[in-house]
């Protein structure tokens, strides 16, 4: 099962043990009283739809909960209903949902999500280190040397975000797309020299900024997400001038550098959690429960 929990609803969805999505629930306010009410809701509702869809028995075997933007910073327990709970960032759950997509499957991989916020997703063994709940957009707000003194929102002078996110892209645009509503889609679109320039600048900002960890960490691939259309592969243009030129051969040599291909933070998440939920002491117990109702075992 995963939850993709926000603010103040979640959204339910069961997979099976092929990681195929089943069915999902309708967005469902989530109740007060803390993790447990919240996922007790969440597997009520689950087992609900299940049940009215197949008369064959269902079983629970892990639990992954997705943690939107705004959602409540609660502690989450390691098991529910006696099975593995595994908790990440939206953005964590979708490096995993990519790592997973590509064959072999990736490893080591870098993560990166670029619009109004810059934010990364590290991949270490497969896992994403740490639960991000309320760092979201750490990484863009990295402070860059060598460029024009820019105040970002956080305090920070020169943060990535100031000089490389959505605002600072905009504003290098020519100022016929600057008050559309999605400009820089519409100035890619329209093949827009000055957003080429910009969309390409913010990617060697980048570039510079991750290249310390890429020297530390040695990952297979870098992926890049965008919610604009067609700029994806202009910001890779500049990540990659930046990475290749100024970066070790010995490490960037292999390295590949990516557009996303996959964005589905449920499916990452429970792909997790079916990792989780399969270990051998949590099949163990599943083999060892009592017979359900039914009278019937589950194997």
């Amino acid at each position: 099962m995963s939850v993709l929990l926000g603010a103040s609803e979640a959204k339910v969805q069961a997979f099976d043990l092929s990681g195929q999505p089943l069915s999902a629930t309708k967005p469902m306010a989530t109740v007060r009283g803390g993790s447990a009410a919240i996922l007790d809701s969440c597997l009520a509702s689950a087992y609900s739809l299940l049940n009215s869809m197949d008369h064959l028995p269902v079983q629970l075997v892990a639990t992954g909960v997705v943690l939107d933007e705004g959602a409540p910073d609660l502690e989450w327990p390691e098991y529910f209903a006696g099975r593995p709970v595994v908790v990440d960032s939206a953005l964590g759950a979708m490096a995993t949902a990519e790592a997973l997509s590509r064959t072999p499957r990736l490893q080591n991989m870098f993560f990166l999500d670029v619009g109004k916020t810059i934010d990364c997703a590290v991949l270490v063994h497969g896992r994403t280190l740490g639960v991000l709940r309320t760092s979201k957009g750490a990484f863009g707000h990295t402070p860059v040397k060598g460029t024009s003194m820019r105040a970002c929102a956080c305090g920070i002078m020169n943060c990535l975000q100031a000089i490389a996110g959505e605002e600072a892209i905009i504003a290098g645009l020519s100022s016929d797309f600057r008050d559309e509503p999605d400009a820089i889609s519409d100035a890619v679109r329209r093949s827009d020299a000055a957003a080429v320039s910009a969309l390409r600048q913010a990617g060697r900002y980048i570039g510079e900024t991750l290249l310390g960890s890429i020297h530390l960490l040695r990952p297979e691939f870098v992926t890049v997400r965008t919610r604009w259309p067609g700029a994806a592969d202009f910001l890779l243009a500049g990540l990659r001038e930046a990475v290749y030129e100024s970066g070790a051969p010995a490490v960037t040599e292999k390295l590949v550098l990516a557009s996303s291909r996959t964005g589905s933070p449920a499916t990452g998440i429970a792909l997790r959690a079916l990792d989780a939920g399969l270990a051998v002491d949590p099949v163990d117990q599943l083999l060892s429960a009592p017979p359900n109702l039914s009278e019937q075992r589950i194997y």
